[in-house]
């Protein structure tokens, strides 16, 4: 076997000229054609795993999930207040009283800390059940112009 392929990888190096180009016409070719094989047997299993069901029941939206939208001035609230609850911001109106707690995934309360805004969200217990917290998506900047 090994003699073989030895035989073969020699010949192939002494293939010059208008031999070589034929030889790797036909292997392009050869692996076109391999290659649309392939290909069309693994589209047609594609195609019989992309079916996908209808859901049987309409998602049904609750109430729960609606955006509230409140204005007022973000103020950085001690963490320990509320361990574990991850809340370190609240919302308070122009006479400084606390409307309720806020809490985002990411920087943006941080970033509007101590300026007048506009903020969407919604609106959660804490897990005392009693507190209201706003789960903020979105912070809206009031400038003197608005």
């Amino acid at each position: 076997m090994l003699s073989l392929l030895k035989s073969f990888y020699l010949k192939v190096e002494n293939l010059k000229g208008k031999k070589l180009i034929t030889v790797l016409i036909l292997i392009f070719i050869l692996f076109i054609l391999v290659g649309i094989l392939i290909g069309y047997l693994t589209s047609n299993e594609l195609k019989e795993s992309e079916k996908m069901e209808e859901p049987a029941t309409p998602t049904i939206i609750s109430p729960k999930n609606e955006r509230s939208y409140f204005e007022g001035k973000i103020v950085y609230v001690n963490p320990e207040f509320y361990p574990l609850e991850n809340v370190s911001y609240a919302l308070v109106d122009s006479s400084g009283k606390q409307l309720f707690l806020l809490k985002s995934n990411d920087q943006k309360l941080s970033l509007a800390e101590n300026l007048n805004v506009k903020v969407s969200g919604r609106m959660e217990k804490l897990s005392d059940g009693e507190t209201n917290v706003l789960f903020v998506e979105e912070v809206i900047i009031k400038n003197a112009s608005n």
